[in-house]
């Protein structure tokens, strides 16, 4: 049985302790911009977190890219959203390639050359990718003055969650 089949036997047997309250608005309390490394699957759990308080965003090497942004517009100003936390983590497939080695490994390994996407955000160092996508946020027009913006290391090797200053990015 695939994975995918026994998602869905799971999910079928499941129904019967299905919560009819997750049909109502979700409130959630935090929005959680973390990587999509399976990996960090269980984030939420870790930081002891209900998933009904949080709005969990995830793509690869946690970027606040324009698609992070819209999400957030919607969990800032429809659904009361103040606070805001970006988890990166040790061991990032980010730090493997810079963009213009990874387009090189894309193009031998399908033998095309693509315009998108320009950029895939790749770094060396994940605090300060981390301090980096926290003074995108920061900056933005839309993001407002009274939300609360952390960001954090998750060591992956000793499961410590480290704060990252919001000071500026090293050149």
């Amino acid at each position: 049985m695939s994975l995918i089949e026994h998602a869905i036997a799971s999910s079928q047997a499941s129904e019967k302790n299905h919560d009819p309250s997750l049909a109502g608005k979700p409130a959630p309390k935090v929005a959680i911009i973390t990587c999509m490394d399976p990996r960090m699957n269980q984030l939420l759990e870790r930081l002891d977190i209900k998933p009904a308080d949080a709005d969990l965003i995830r793509n690869v090497g946690t970027v606040v890219t324009e698609d992070v942004v819209r999400s957030l517009m919607f969990s800032i100003h429809v659904l009361g959203v103040t606070e805001i936390m970006i988890v990166g983590h040790t061991g990032c497939g980010m730090e493997m390639f810079t963009d213009l080695s990874f387009e090189k490994h894309l193009q031998e390994r399908t033998g095309k050359l693509a315009v998108t996407p320009a950029v895939f955000h790749f770094y060396t160092d994940v605090n300060d990718a981390t301090r980096k996508q926290m003074l995108k946020l920061r900056t933005h027009p839309w993001v407002p003055a009274n939300i609360t913006i952390r960001g954090f290391v998750l060591n992956l090797a000793t499961g410590k969650l480290t704060e990252v200053s919001a000071e500026t990015v090293a050149s």
